[in-house]
């Protein structure tokens, strides 16, 4: 038995600020997908690794005060002291505490329809994955499926293959270590939890590429962000939206997302009262730099909450 260390710290990102309404939408009610986010709390677990996989440290961040007087209050627990404030780090980064919404908002003054949207949402932002690993993980379980049952396939696969710390009843996931999704074969994951071949393969084939070294880093992506959704598409089943979508996840500013998704198609389209070409939309974000991306997951973000609505 082994002692285990523990950090506290609270941030004060900077107003506005909001994630909750992000991690709701993305999490189920007391299953991990890989994060469980208790609502009533507003309290966000999971599990994080440190030191290419070899260290577990178990996060819990819980959220006040947003979007105005926004407060993160962080505690971490792992076996090794030295990595605590790393941690605490890495949590930060999670929950994108150092965005400048205020920033973002300025450079769209010039763009009235998207200066609307991003006001109607003020300090939403989309959290932040570590490594490209996890990113295509989650977006291949997304795949031309319903978002509440890929949340559910998700839970699975962390549930069957994933990993767990318990601390006291508090228990923390995360997605399955590289190496143990790698080894297992395709058609078991896909028997195991209900997916379709395509998917169940692809799982595996991008698991090898992080257990082998052949998977861009997150460095990578950060500074060559097209260069890199061409070298992620040439791993079987994942194409330019997965691609994208999954440098969107991992980058630390938003100069990139998914065009061709139908979400966000449908909200530029409710914007601007027309459907515009990919071409109107590639030129008019162009223009917005590190913040295309976070304009696209604001346009998606409005079709689904009025999708709900009707």
């Amino acid at each position: 038995m082994y002692a285990m260390y523990s950090l506290s710290r609270t941030l004060f990102p900077k107003p506005p600020y909001a994630i909750t309404p992000h991690l709701a939408r993305f999490s189920l009610p007391g299953r991990p997908t890989p994060y469980i986010y208790y609502g009533e709390a507003r309290a966000w677990r999971r599990l994080l690794w440190l030191d290419g996989w070899r260290i577990p440290v178990a996060v819990e961040a819980r959220a006040s005060g947003e979007p105005w007087r926004p407060r993160i209050a962080i505690t971490v627990y792992s076996e090794k002291n030295g990595v605590l404030a790393k941690a605490v780090e890495m949590t930060a980064n999670c929950l994108r505490i150092g965005f400048d919404y205020n920033a973002f908002l300025e450079k769209l003054r010039s763009h009235p329809p998207l200066y609307r949207l991003a006001s109607r949402y003020p300090g939403l932002r989309p959290g932040r994955t570590l490594s490209l690993y996890e990113a295509l993980i989650d977006v291949v379980l997304k795949q031309r499926i319903a978002l509440r049952l890929a949340l559910y396939k998700t839970a699975e696969l962390v549930e069957k293959y994933g990993e767990k710390m318990c601390i006291g009843e508090r228990c923390y996931y995360s997605l399955p270590r590289p190496r143990r999704l790698a080894r297992l074969a395709p058609e078991k994951l896909r028997e195991s939890i209900r997916l379709p071949r395509i998917k169940a393969r692809a799982l595996v084939e991008i698991a090898r590429a992080e257990a082998e070294g052949r998977l861009p880093s997150t460095e990578e992506a950060l500074r060559s962000p097209e260069k890199t959704v061409e070298e992620l598409m040439e791993i079987y089943g994942v194409g330019r939206w997965s691609a994208e979508l999954a440098i969107a996840m991992v980058h630390d500013k938003f100069p990139i997302g998914p065009l061709d998704d139908l979400a966000v198609k449908r909200g530029l389209e409710r914007l601007y009262g027309r459907e515009l070409s990919r071409k109107e939309a590639a030129d008019l974000l162009g223009e917005l730099g590190e913040y295309m991306g976070l304009i696209l997951y604001l346009a998606a973000y409005l079709y689904e909450e009025e999708k709900r609505r009707r």
